[in-house]
Parts: structure tokens; sequence; C-alpha cells
């Protein structure tokens, strides 16, 4: 087995472990708050991760473009902590004033500003740990954190503790937890911090960010808008459908993960040729793990989070194309980044946002939660058609290399099965 293919089986595995215990986060969340209170924690978790995309500046997207010059690598590993920080404790006011006109208590506004720098830094981090090709380290990292956040929830649920704000304040210490790993396996060294390097990432971070924010601002604003336009127990709905799409994720973001570094170095030949199989076999593994859960959902659902939830199925089975579009489309973002060509990225993300929400004003009032998920999913679907047109173009690529190739799907079934055995 090649390391590249051991290296995605152990992310998988990893992954596989930390969506086990996050399920039992769910269930218990779900079980315990019920659709309103599960309505309130996904808002808070919303607003949170608002605030990381909006904050963060898409430095991590900087990072990207500058790892390609070896020297910089040291004080890009040091700027991602010390920049980290400081980013967090600039947004987190603007974030504060947000989670109060939102209706948030004082004790969850608190956390919330607490979580920004702790949110920012895990992000950097993050990023640097996958350029260096050390997926042991965040592997290790999100599995130490969730068995701790797993053990924390079950012991406030059982005690009858446990309410949407104190959900939200262990899921920022789960945070915390491994951004504290990511900096003992890193050692950025504090001393190598370059503030000249740093206003440069943070400068090319910036033209990416617009189009960075839309994409990645598309599922929070829908629960935001759903908890609006509709209410908080079709939030909580809603939530859990797309939890059940994160899920459907998860192989193709293994993959992701261990094809960015060879994205991101060597030449433009070799970066196109790394990028079409990923983009190949993110494909086959996003039709299987949608159609599987797709299969599955009308009992997983109700079975795991209960009967209030079986509404959470339709909506899931109009995010599933949606789904299947965005996991073609996650290998080739990397390459467009690389080629350093912002503004053509962010028209296309911007415009994907723009029609989201003008679209969702309508569906939601009328179908709720389901309406926001069908719209969902027809944008997802154009944006990565777009993406996928502009990659094939400037890389000189016929269509058809996109399409799986039986060879590389019989050899995947095969290790698979060999593995299996």
């Amino acid at each position: 087995m090649s390391s590249a293919a051991r290296a995605i089986l152990h992310t998988l595995m990893a992954r596989g472990m930390v969506t086990a215990t996050t399920a039992v986060i769910g269930v218990l969340t779900a079980r315990t708050l019920l659709p309103e209170g599960r309505g309130q924690y996904a808002v808070l978790i919303a607003l949170a991760w608002a605030g990381l995309v909006l904050g963060g500046l898409s430095v991590d997207q900087g990072q990207v473009v500058l790892w390609t010059d070896a020297e910089h690598r040291p004080s890009l590993t040091a700027n991602a902590l010390v920049l980290g920080v400081l980013m967090g404790v600039v947004v987190a006011p603007a974030i504060g004033v947000v989670a109060i006109l939102s209706g948030v208590g004082a004790v969850c506004t608190l956390v919330m500003l607490l979580a920004m720098p702790i949110l920012i830094v895990w992000e950097y981090l993050c990023g640097i740990v996958l350029l260096r090709n050390r997926t042991d380290v965040l592997n290790g990292g999100t599995i130490l954190g969730s068995l701790l956040w797993c053990g924390s929830v079950i012991v406030a649920a059982r005690a009858g503790w446990l309410t949407a704000e104190l959900a939200f304040a262990l899921w920022t210490a789960y945070e915390l937890i491994t951004v504290v790993y990511f900096v003992i396996a890193l050692r950025p060294d504090v001393r190598r911090f370059d503030h000249r390097l740093a206003c440069r990432t943070v400068g090319i971070g910036l033209r990416y960010h617009l189009g960075l924010v839309s994409t990645q601002l598309l599922a929070r604003v829908e629960v935001l808008m759903v908890n609006t336009f509709a209410s908080t127990s079709q939030a909580g709905l809603y939530s859990v459908a797309v939890t059940l799409a994160d899920l459907a994720r998860i192989p193709v973001e293994a993959l992701v993960k261990v094809a960015m570094p060879r994205q991101v170095e060597g030449d433009h030949l070799r970066a196109v040729h790394v990028t079409l199989r990923a983009a190949r076999g993110a494909f086959v593994m996003g039709v299987v793990s949608v159609g599987a859960l797709c299969a599955l959902a009308s009992t997983l659902v109700p079975l795991v989070y209960g009967d209030a939830f079986r509404g959470s199925v339709a909506p899931f089975l109009c995010l599933a194309p949606g789904v299947v579009s965005l996991s073609v489309s996650r290998p080739i973002w990397i390459f467009l980044v690389r080629l350093d060509r912002p503004w053509t990225v962010t028209t296309m993300s911007v415009t994907a946002l723009v029609l989201d929400v003008l679209l969702n004003v309508f569906f939601i009032q009328f179908w709720g939660a389901v309406g926001c998920a069908a719209v969902s999913s027809a944008v997802l679907t154009a944006l990565a058609t777009a993406q996928c047109a502009w990659f094939l173009r400037v890389s000189e690529t016929p269509v058809r290399r996109l399409l799986p190739q039986w060879s590389e799907i019989a050899t995947s079934l095969s290790a698979a099965g060999a593995r299996g055995g």
C-alpha cells in the first residue's frame, strides 16, 4: 500500500473515531435539548463559525501560496500561532456585539469572546499541519479533543446539567484542547515571528477572503435564516440534516487533506495530475458515502436522534446532490489557490452566496428546512460546475479526465476488500 493510501486510511480511521464520539454528542444534545434547544445550540455554533470565517481573513490561503518557498516555512509556523491570537483578540468584540444583538445571554457572549482566538489559532495551525503533511498530528489532536469533549457531555447529560449554553462551552474547550496538542507537536518558535511575512500572508489571504467567506458561510447563514424566517425547531431539524451531510463528506475530506501538500509542491503539470486524480477519487467517495446515507437516513435518523427529528430526513435528501458536487470541487479549490488568481474564484463564490440568500428568503418562508436544503443543493452544484469548468480551461484538460476511470475504481475496491479481509 502506498504512503498516500496509508495516510488516507489512517485519516479515515481517525475521522471514524471522531465521528463516533461526535455522533454520541449529537444524540445526547438532541435528545436532551429537543429541537428547540438543539436549534439554540446550532445558532451559537453558527455565530462562532461566522466569527472564525470573517475574522480569520483567509490567512490559511496565504499560507498555501507562500509555502512553495521553503525558507518561509519556519516563520509561517510561528506566525500561525502569534497572528492567530492577535486576529482573535481583534475580532472578538465585534462577534460579541452580534451575539448580544442576537439575544445570546451574558455567559454565552463571554464564552464567544474567549472562543474567537482559540478558533482562529486552530484554523491557522491546522493549515500548517496539513502543509507539513503531518496528518498524524491532525488525527491525534482531534481524537484526543473529541474523546474528552464526548466524556464531558456524557457527564453533563447524566447529571442533568446539559443546556445549550453549557454544550457550547464544552465545544469551545474541545477546540482549545486540539490547539494545545498542535502547539506541542509543531513547537512553533515565536522568535521566528516575521511581521513582514505576516503582513504579506494577510494581504494574500484578503484577496481570497471574500470568496472563501461566501463559500464557508453558506451553511452557517442558512441555519440562521431558517431560524429567522421559519422557526427555531426548523433550524434544529436543518442542523441535523447538515450534520448528516458533513458525515457524508468525511471520506472526501480525508483524501483532500492527504492530497493538499502534493498539490502545493512540485511543478504545474504534476499539480494538475494530482488534482485530477484527487477529484476523480473524491467523486467516487462522495457518491458512495452520500448514497449509503440516503438509503439509511429514514431509519437512522429516528433511531438515533428520536422521532422528533424525523423531519430532518427530507432536507438531507435534498442536500445530497450538492454534497456530491462539492466533493468534486474540493481538490480543485486547492489548485485554484495555487494559481493565485483570487478574483475569479471570489466572483463565483460571492455570486453563489448572494443567489443562495435571495432564493432562501422566498423558499424558507413556504417550505422551511426542505426549501432551504433544495436551494443550497442547487447553488452548490452550480458553484462546483463553474469551478470545474475554469480548472479544465486553465489546465487545458478535456472533461473526460474528470470522470472516474474503471481501473482506479477497481483498484480502490480491491484494496478496500483486501483491507477488510
